[in-house]
């Protein structure tokens, strides 16, 4: 399809040429279009100054910015250079922009605008490699020597071209498929990021194979837009942005503040995003309904009548076409009984059923014996009733009003980033609104398996995507059940649960300059992400947890425990701790206190207890350590506000080699975690 994402770029304009391919917010936040030739032309200028100015063909060129048109005029700009984007949003620390620049060898880089410009400023000493600063904001004031400029250099490059220079053209030619269009620097277990070497034949594998799942080209309408609300370096929204130019999609740049209003204005077809906008959605929603001032009596029995009638609905439709997750292997009695069951709900809740079955009763009746007194009326009242009360009629009363919220085009939504919680799923599919759950990670570009849009199975995150093959494996390495991208089980069998292993075209070259942790992280072809899930019987994957340290919430960011885990391990009242908080919204984390240390705080308190397990549930001890835990865990000491720790579980016991600890004395994540959910559970309510 594409030999490289340099062509992709191309063929859109060719393709599409007119047709806006994004639109961006001008200084009057009123949305303008650029159009797929217009961006191809862009970034053809652009690299064509690029290449001028010295950078080669697999140079690492730094790209320091948030979601904007100028972000996607640079990419383009670098991949027709030949080279790789090293990205970070405007919320990078100074110590990941000196990590990353320095690491990558990044002698040029982009910045959005001089508030990170003076960010960088304040780095530069440290930037021994950095020798060539570009401002992409058009109303940037800074006019220091050594500085230039995104549109005085697309400028320059339009006059290089009219000139007849095809540099660019000749860069492109040169690209092959194992060379890298970017390195994504993610979070790793000392803290500090890892490069993580994607290829262009990873990305092409994605458009190739991955998308036709999600998006049918055979689906796409002219006038079809999407909205972007990830940030853009994230892998996640990078492949969904390249599908969109792919199919000729127009997408539209939001923000989480500015989402309630921008999906009314770009009243999008498809998005993606990370589980919290939907959790946020949801919450919203759910808030509403109960609030008596903005809900009455009257609405809020409409809205638990619509969506009781939609959900029944919409669970017998999944089950009577194959699509409900299947966990423990169900037996042909358990399928006929639950087959009786959904047949029974979709005729009592399904499109006019009612209706039709007892005026079918009535005019039978009738027929059989006219005199019968009572039961026509009856039949004829329960026909009415069945006319407003069934899915159809309640959902174009009630629920259609929700999804006009959304613009009212929503045809389909892509979760990822993180775990979607099961409720919300289920709410957004029962009301109408189809939620596409993927799993993948940066290291794989990112698809490992998705919900197919014509086969959607909710309870797990689709089926492993073409060109793959995956491994569930114990501890030990022992494989417990080998499927590949045909649904074959080529070893073990369906249901036993273990640590997620992959292979296919979409898996990195590696981490840069880190051979220790790809070796650690690969091997043989194969990458260990490092989750722990199974395969369910309707042969989707369903991830359970994580075995691997980092966190990622609900928000999609990735946190690393393990330095909040040290600072916290500071004080001298914590003896242990873990953190947690894996598809939640905030932090919390397990303590176990240092009972000799805080024997003199308990009995100033007036806290008679002994032991650990007696002040598990104590409100003065729980007070004292999420205090204890903002002297050490806050933004002053380094950390970002996601990563501040809002919850706190005491541990009745302090953490054992053999049960919590292994021989090493490293942490066992997910048995701690088991261990402890149902306080994890509670801190959440």
């Amino acid at each position: 399809m594409y030999k490289n994402l340099a062509e992709l770029y191309l063929k859109a304009a060719q393709a599409y040429a007119d047709r806006p391919a994004f639109w961006s917010k001008d200084e009057s936040k009123e949305y303008k279009p650029t159009s797929f030739k217009q961006l191809a032309d862009l970034g053809l200028n652009l690299a064509e100054a690029l290449i001028e100015l010295g950078v080669k063909a697999r140079d690492h060129v730094g790209v320091i910015a948030d979601n904007r048109l100028e972000w996607i005029i640079v990419d383009a700009a670098v991949l027709f250079c030949g080279s790789a984007n090293v990205p970070r949003g405007t919320d990078v620390t100074d110590g990941e922009m000196d990590h990353i620049l320095n690491h990558s060898h990044a002698a040029v880089v982009f910045l959005e605008n001089d508030k990170v410009y003076e960010k960088f400023l304040k780095n530069k000493s440290k930037l021994k490699d950095v020798k060539t600063v570009i401002i992409m904001d058009k109303d940037s004031k800074i006019k220091t020597k050594g500085v230039l400029h995104l549109y005085d250099l697309i400028e320059e490059g339009r006059a290089h071209r009219a000139k007849g220079s095809k540099k660019a053209e000749k860069r492109i030619e040169g690209i092959k498929p194992d060379d890298l269009f970017t390195l994504i620097y993610t979070s790793g277990t000392t803290g500090m990021p890892k490069g993580v070497m994607l290829m262009h034949s990873n990305m092409t594998h994605q458009i190739e194979y991955v998308v036709p799942l999600i998006l049918k080209k055979s689906m796409i309408k002219d006038d079809d837009s999407m909205l972007s609300i990830l940030p853009v370096w994230h892998i996640f929204e990078r492949v969904v942005e390249y599908s969109a130019i792919s199919l000729g999609i127009a997408t539209f740049y939001t923000k989480v503040a500015d989402l309630r209003n921008d999906l009314a204005k770009a009243r999008p077809s498809f998005m993606a995003s990370a589980p919290r906008v939907w959790e946020s959605i949801y919450s919203g929603i759910y808030n509403r309904i109960n609030d008596p001032k903005q809900t009455p009596p009257v609405r809020k029995f409409l809205f638990n009548t619509a969506y009781l009638f939609s959900k029944n609905y919409h669970a017998a439709v999944r089950f009577l076409s194959g699509r409900e997750v299947d966990y423990e292997g169900r037996n042909p009695l358990q399928s006929l009984v639950m087959g009786i069951e959904a047949l029974l709900r979709l005729i009592l809740t399904g499109p006019f059923t009612v209706s039709i079955l007892a005026m079918a009763a009535y005019f039978y009746v009738r027929s059989a014996n006219p005199n019968l007194p009572v039961v026509p009326g009856l039949l004829l009242t329960i026909a009415g009733l069945g006319l407003i009360f069934n899915y159809k009629t309640l959902d174009a009363v009630v629920l259609a009003k929700i999804r006009q919220a959304t613009g009212g085009r929503l045809r389909g939504t892509l979760s990822g980033g993180g775990a979607l919680q099961r409720h919300v799923d289920n709410f957004f599919n029962d009301i109408g609104l189809l939620v596409l759950e993927g799993y993948g990670m940066t290291e794989t570009a990112p698809v490992i398996s998705v919900r197919h849009y014509d086969y959607p199975i909710i309870g797990s995150v689709g089926y492993v995507v073409p060109k793959t093959e995956l491994q569930i494996r114990d501890d030990n390495g022992k494989i417990l059940t080998h499927i590949n991208d045909n649904r074959e089980i080529l070893a073990g069998k369906i249901g036993l649960k273990g640590v997620v292993h992959i292979k296919g075209p979409q898996v990195m070259k590696g981490y840069y300059k880190n051979p220790e942790a790809t070796k650690k992280t690969m091997s043989d072809g194969w990458i260990n992400t490092g989750d722990i899930g199974f395969i369910n019987y309707k042969k989707t994957l369903t991830l359970t947890g994580r075995a691997k340290d980092t966190v990622v919430l609900l928000g999609g960011e990735n946190v690393e425990p393990v330095p909040i885990e040290n600072k916290l391990d500071e004080s001298p009242f914590i003896k242990q701790s873990m953190v947690f908080g894996q598809d939640q919204k905030a932090l919390g984390a397990i303590i176990v206190p240092d009972i000799d240390n805080l024997k003199p705080w308990l009995e100033q308190n007036g806290i008679t207890a002994k032991e650990l397990k007696d002040l598990v549930d104590h409100p003065k001890v729980l007070e004292f350590y999420k205090k204890e835990i903002r002297e050490y865990n806050s933004t002053k000491e380094g950390f970002k506000s996601f990563e501040l720790v809002q919850h706190v579980v005491i541990a009745p016991k302090a953490f054992e080699v053999g049960d919590e600890l292994t021989n090493l004395l490293k942490m066992k994540r997910h048995i701690i975690t088991e261990k402890y959910q149902k306080k994890i559970d509670k801190v959440y309510k």
